[in-house]
């Protein structure tokens, strides 16, 4: 028998699809009605298309990373150019009323609508290794309170960010701390300067560097280096990217000052990490 979640079949909450290298062009996401969507690669990139806070653009959404989709704002995937290998994704569907009830318990929440929480692209490993668990889990035959549980905490999960305790005297707000790191997520590669990010928020440089390292305890510069070792750590285990391209891809301008980086924080190199990780993941 299959297991309801408010009015959603298990296997609705996670689904995987994949685009081979020829025949289909790319797949348009629609939601099913009363859902909220997370996209995230399983097996290589994919191209995103559609409308944010910005326009409509597009993004490549890369193993590690999420697509955050509100109701009734359909995004396009599609192969990733110049090479346009196949890909594969899987979709985690939140029923909006688990989603709309969290919301409603917190009313600090610096957001109003789950509309607020759509992005085309956001750095995040975590929900990222559950899509796969997901999947296991569903075709594996878990029962319907496995599906509730990793439901509300997905939910929990996704709603944190914005409530986050009053700051101290001078810090960042809860939306000002979540809009700089989705700034640095989005654009990990790239040279981000500390006058970038205190335009993201409206702030003088000097302001923001004050008030930043009040809300977090450490200055932007620590907090971006945290996020692209986490980034490099995970596309490390999950990727074959050469180690390289890796750190370029996670913002270090030199595979010597990716590797003192890596090593600094993690303990070891980045070629040890890939090894031990590897050897830790099962087949």
């Amino acid at each position: 028998m299959t297991a309801r979640l408010d009015g959603f079949f298990w296997q609705e909450l996670v689904l995987e699809k994949e685009i081979p290298e020829s025949g289909e062009d790319g797949w348009i996401y629609q939601l099913p009605d009363g859902a909220f969507g997370i996209i995230t690669p399983l097996q290589s990139s994919c191209q995103v298309s559609g409308m944010d806070g910005r326009g409509r653009r597009s993004a490549t959404l890369m193993p590690g990373e999420i697509c955050r989709v509100a109701p009734n704002n359909p995004v396009r995937l599609d192969r990733t150019p110049p090479r346009r290998p196949a890909f594969r994704v899987a979709c985690i569907q939140l029923p909006l009323t688990i989603l709309q009830r969290t919301l409603e318990a917190h009313p600090e929440s610096s957001i109003r609508t789950v509309a607020e929480l759509h992005t085309l692209r956001a750095f995040d490993p975590h929900i990222a290794s559950m899509a796969p668990v997901l999947l296991h889990a569903w075709r594996t035959g878990n029962g319907d309170q496995y599906a509730i549980a990793a439901a509300h905490y997905l939910a929990e999960y996704l709603l944190q960010p914005f409530r986050t305790a009053s700051p101290g005297a001078g810090g960042l707000n809860a939306e000002q701390l979540f809009t700089v790191r989705t700034y640095m997520e989005t654009h990990l590669s790239e040279n981000i300067t500390l006058d970038r990010l205190a335009k993201e928020v409206r702030l003088s440089r000097y302001h923001f560097l004050r008030r930043f390292s009040v809300a977090t305890g450490k200055t932007p510069l620590q907090y971006l280096t945290g996020l692209r070792v986490d980034a490099a750590r995970h596309l490390l285990v999950s990727g074959g990217d050469p180690i390289s391209h890796v750190g370029r891809l996670c913002g270090f301008v030199t595979p010597e000052n990716f590797a003192r980086v890596f090593r600094k924080h993690v303990g070891c190199s980045p070629s040890e990490y890939r090894q031990r990780g590897r050897r830790a993941t099962p087949p």
